[in-house]
């Protein structure tokens, strides 16, 4: 493990950047790497994709980094159908152009065409199932972004534009799915600065998590970083959002794992200070949909001004320091 990353999970302060498995956006990704690494993020986690990687770097070639030789890039890998691999697929047939898809996405999947009805912009589509609720006709549905066949193509391309981390995304928790895939990973275990598991939030029990998160000590060894995932891909405001992951995270650290334990899924603001008064002992914070949303920018935003990045960065490092 870097041994950046592992002071700043011994002291508690760790933050993680989660642009989305699924999202494909690349100017965007590029401006909130800038962002965020400025204002201290230790990690910066992507899709498993090298162009992804390439805007992570741009984002950083123009940031004012606060820490030598972070954030580092890490790229996010699934098995089991994990929800964070998921993109919406429109049934045209069954569109009537109610327009509740596009007031229900927080994402800018929607494009409202001039004639009527909807583009979809899928590098924006995060997977969140929001337009899926929303649409009375049932014309949307979640399919997997792509398949993993060509992981390990892409591991290695990944590697050698620049990620040094790695999460994987553990869904159902398949045990021979996951064995699968740390040895798809092993050509390039010595150049990995940071190994970590996402679980939760797929219907399992919390004793049927801490199973699997033994299992991955066992498999992975102790020097990893576990993923409390509450409520995936929401974004939502306030401290009962944030109560699920915490929750997890509690019952994980009581338990005596070995691992490190960083919570995410319905992570805001109010993360960090909730734990406190709980005293969950937490190492650190990942924070995706609500990051994004809280610096008020729009995804095909074009070049921010001086001001208007002046404000997402005081924005960012209100988060990143809340932990």
């Amino acid at each position: 493990m870097h041994p950046q990353i592992r002071a700043v999970l011994e002291q508690q302060r760790f933050f993680k950047l989660i642009c989305g498995a699924s999202y494909r956006n690349t100017a965007f990704i590029s401006t909130l790497a800038r962002i965020f690494a400025s204002a201290g993020a230790h990690v910066i986690d992507v899709g498993a994709r090298p162009e992804l990687v390439e805007a992570v770097k741009q984002g950083l070639a123009a940031a004012e980094l606060p820490h030598p030789d972070l954030p580092l890039i890490m790229v996010s890998v699934g098995v089991s159908q994990d929800a964070h691999f998921l993109r919406v697929k429109k049934d045209a047939s069954r569109c009537v152009t109610h327009g509740y898809c596009a007031n229900a996405c927080p994402h800018g999947v929607f494009v409202p065409r001039p004639e009527g009805g909807h583009d979809l912009r899928l590098e924006n589509c995060l997977g969140c199932d929001h337009c899926v609720i929303a649409c009375p006709e049932d014309a949307l549905t979640l399919v997997p972004r792509e398949p993993l066949a060509e992981l390990q193509s892409l591991l290695g391309d990944c590697f050698d534009a620049g990620a040094r981390a790695v999460e994987v995304h553990t869904g159902h928790g398949d045990r021979e799915e996951l064995q699968t895939l740390l040895q798809a990973l092993a050509p390039w275990r010595q150049q990995i600065d940071l190994l970590a598991f996402s679980l939760g939030a797929h219907g399992q029990s919390d004793a049927e998590l801490l199973a699997l998160a033994r299992d991955l000590e066992t498999l992975a060894g102790p020097d990893i970083l576990i993923q409390a995932d509450g409520q995936p891909i929401s974004g939502r405001k306030g401290k009962k959002s944030t109560l699920p992951c915490l929750n997890l995270a509690q019952y994980l650290r009581q338990a005596g794992l070995s691992a490190y334990i960083q919570v995410s899924g319905g992570t805001n603001n109010l993360t960090g200070q909730l734990a406190r008064e709980l005293a969950v002992p937490i190492h650190g914070v990942g924070m995706g949909s609500f990051a994004r949303k809280h610096l008020e920018l729009e995804p095909d935003e074009p070049v921010l001004s001086p001001e208007r990045y002046a404000l997402a960065l005081d924005r960012a490092r209100e988060l990143v320091h809340s932990v």
